[in-house]
């Protein structure tokens, strides 16, 4: 892996550095009240950064080992940013922020330890599962954030929503876990 600082001004790294930035300010936009809809534009143009970095770095040929490791990064500050802030602001319960928070952590984890114990070997990849997971919490996070603040929407889309955010959370997290197992266990190098 070879990470290259001049990749950064690619149009899909910048990007998801703008996904990565806005997951780190978002909180102090949140406090300092700005507009419900501001907030909510901000939220979308994120979800739509996440659109476009992967498939403009397919079509235009960008793909960077920066890239590689900001995309899941700046998903992962941004999800779990405003997961957070739905806990604190007592929009969610802990049990659900949890699921959360320890199957990124888990995938976080596994990833370094496998990166560190097999450096040359290691090609790191999002999975389908994994793609599905972030599609479906951002819908969440999107739906979430309108139906608090701009128009409140029937309970049963939200309640149905978050049960698919639950579902696919834990079952990518198996499934990345899995991965992690075999890779530990199947690896050429002892």
């Amino acid at each position: 892996m070879q990470i290259r600082w001049k990749d950064l001004v690619k149009i899909p790294n910048l990007l998801s550095l703008y996904r990565l930035i806005l997951g780190l300010i978002f909180p102090f936009l949140w406090k300092l009240e700005i507009q419900d809809k501001i907030l909510l534009i901000l939220i979308g143009t994120a979800i739509l950064s996440d659109t476009f970095d992967g498939n403009i770095a397919r079509i235009f040929h960008q793909k960077t080992d920066l890239g590689k490791i900001l995309d899941p990064l700046a998903d992962k500050v941004f999800i779990n940013m405003l997961f957070v802030l739905l806990y604190l602001n007592k929009n969610i319960s802990l049990s659900f922020l949890s699921i959360i928070l320890a199957r990124d952590i888990a995938i976080l984890s596994g990833a370094t330890l496998l990166y560190f114990k097999y450096p040359d070997q290691v090609k790191f990849s999002p999975t389908y599962l994994g793609k599905t997971c972030t599609v479906f919490q951002l819908i969440f996070l999107f739906l979430y954030f309108v139906h608090l603040f701009i128009n409140p929407l029937n309970d049963l889309l939200i309640s149905i929503f978050s049960q698919l955010v639950i579902f696919f959370t834990l079952l990518s997290g198996f499934h990345y876990a899995f991965l992690f197992w075999k890779s530990f266990t199947k690896s050429p190098i002892r």
